[in-house]
């Protein structure tokens, strides 16, 4: 595999959520990648499923796309924060929910040509309910649905969102299955 080294990072913007580098790497034979690039955090989702095996998704606008979407909770990695801690988190403050047993269920790059956010996914299993306490703009209605019924609202379009359907096809393909036994 070719070795690729950082020759500059500079910044160009600094927000609240994230952060812009003009980066440049180079590599073999002088090539030269030269990006804008998104630094991220990183971010955590969830795929809740109680003890009838359905999952909980949560209704939500979104500003980007201008439209309310169905997706998992989630949220940014906060600083000292590690990817469960924010897991924990975001699924008692989107929903009110907290679990017992948390699992590791994949990380994956949301868009590594310009962007460093990972989003690690886990598992929360013997749920139980409490009061939510979701930021002040965030308008959250959440939802239990079968898997069979989630998996649906992907294939007819009415699931958008890319985190939500890479943890429920990875899950619902995964050797493990959505099975109380294995502790998915």
């Amino acid at each position: 595999m070719s070795k690729f080294y950082l020759a500059s990072s500079v910044p160009i913007l600094k927000t609240s959520l994230f952060d812009v580098t003009h980066d440049r790497a180079v590599g073999p034979k002088d090539i030269v990648i030269d990006r804008k690039i998104v630094r991220h955090p990183g971010a955590s989702a969830i795929l809740a499923v109680d003890d009838i095996d359905r999952v909980l998704l949560i209704r939500q606008y979104r500003l980007p796309p201008r439209k309310q979407l169905w997706e998992l909770p989630a949220g940014r990695i906060d600083p000292g924060e590690t990817p469960l801690q924010t897991a924990k988190r975001e699924l008692q403050e989107e929903t009110g929910y907290q679990a017992s047993n948390w699992t590791n269920l994949c990380r994956f790059w949301t868009a590594p040509g310009f962007c460093s956010e990972r989003i690690s996914v886990f598992v929360a299993r013997k749920i139980k309910s409490g009061d939510a306490s979701p930021e002040p703009y965030e308008s959250i209605e959440p939802r239990w649905v079968g898997i069979s019924e989630a998996l649906a609202m992907i294939a007819d379009g009415h699931i958008e969102d890319a985190k939500t359907m890479v943890a429920l096809l990875y899950a619902a393909h995964s050797t493990r299955q959505f099975s109380k036994e294995t502790n998915l």
